[in-house]
């Protein structure tokens, strides 16, 4: 099934590199089993049969996934585009989403949480973890040390190896709980407050309120906003009012994104990226030093504010 899924994968996403990266790591695994296995016995000689067997499914399956990689509107220009892009230092070096996660968000303190339970599940079970199961686990925890967007894909594989491993220790904890008659449920707590924190993120990841007003009043656009704003902004607004940027980095190129994040940073020349770019309106987050200084502005005028969003209108001609 692989070369089909990877086949609709690449025509959908980047992260089809994700594909690779596990096929090579349970090939290497599979390499590994087959060379440190002897066939002096007769079970010995059947595993290293399936081990072969399965070196040369991988082999297979990863040709044809590499094969099917290539079956896109642009052919291996597009692998030539994602290696450029990834291998732009400018880029990896100044895109929020490519930094190294900050503990200090909810995000990043639950990936935190799945790293501790992850270095304890390894500990308890160091006898149990296969190869392919240890370089998972150090390729997830790698990757999402090294850049804050892999962190939804390196929780899923964390998950993958530590799953089974927490519902057998679920389970005997259950068990004992029965034993000693407990009737109360650790889990409906945690729940409890899973939902809690859920309910009081609503509203505080996008400028769900402001957009609303925007709407209301129909603003034009222009419309200047934060790059990891931008999906958001267009799934809502497109295509009355026209977005200047969202987070597809890969499409606007090294000297805009230069130019972008001056502006939102507000360093010397901040200006010019409005005037290159003649938005008539700009929402940013409210405590962004972007929003101190169109405060202070005479071209600029607030419309708008609330705990998430400040949104303003240009006062001249750009």
């Amino acid at each position: 099934m692989l070369p089909l899924l990877m086949l609709v994968w690449v025509n959908v996403h980047g992260g089809f590199l994700v594909g690779f990266a596990l096929v090579g790591i349970y090939w290497f695994s599979a390499v590994w089993q087959w060379s440190r296995l002897k066939d002096v016995r007769f079970d010995d000689a059947l595993r290293k049969i399936r081990a072969g067997n399965r070196v040369r499914a991988l082999t297979l399956a990863g040709i044809l996934s590499a094969a099917a990689t290539l079956v896109n509107p642009y052919g291996l220009q597009l692998h030539l585009h994602i290696y450029r892009y990834l291998s732009n230092r400018f880029l990896m070096d100044h895109i929020d989403e490519f930094q190294s996660p900050n503990f200090h968000y909810v995000a990043q303190k639950c990936f935190a949480g799945l790293l501790l339970l992850t270095l304890v599940a390894v500990a308890v079970k160091k006898r149990e973890i296969g190869v392919s199961q240890g370089l998972v686990v150090l390729f997830a925890v790698y990757s999402g040390l090294y850049a804050s967007r892999n962190i939804p894909v390196s929780s899923l594989l964390l998950i993958l190896i530590i799953g089974p491993w927490l519902s057998d220790a679920m389970e005997r904890l259950a068990g004992r709980r029965i034993a000693l008659g407990w009737q109360a449920s650790p889990s409906a707590g945690f729940l409890q407050r899973m939902k809690a924190i859920e309910l009081n993120l609503r509203g505080h990841l996008w400028p769900i309120a402001a957009v609303n007003y925007l709407e209301k009043q129909n603003i034009a656009g222009p419309l200047v906003s934060t790059d990891y704003w931008g999906g958001f902004l267009i799934y809502r607004l497109y295509p009355r009012v026209r977005t200047v940027v969202d987070d597809r980095h890969d499409f606007y190129g090294e000297e805009f994104l230069k130019s972008y994040l001056k502006m939102l940073r507000v360093e010397p020349g901040w200006a010019d990226f409005l005037q290159q770019h003649p938005a008539r309106c700009v929402l940013v987050p409210k405590d962004s030093a972007l929003a101190s200084i169109l405060l202070e502005s005479p071209d600029w005028k607030p419309i708008y504010t609330d705990d998430v969003a400040v949104a303003f209108v240009r006062t001249a001609a750009p």
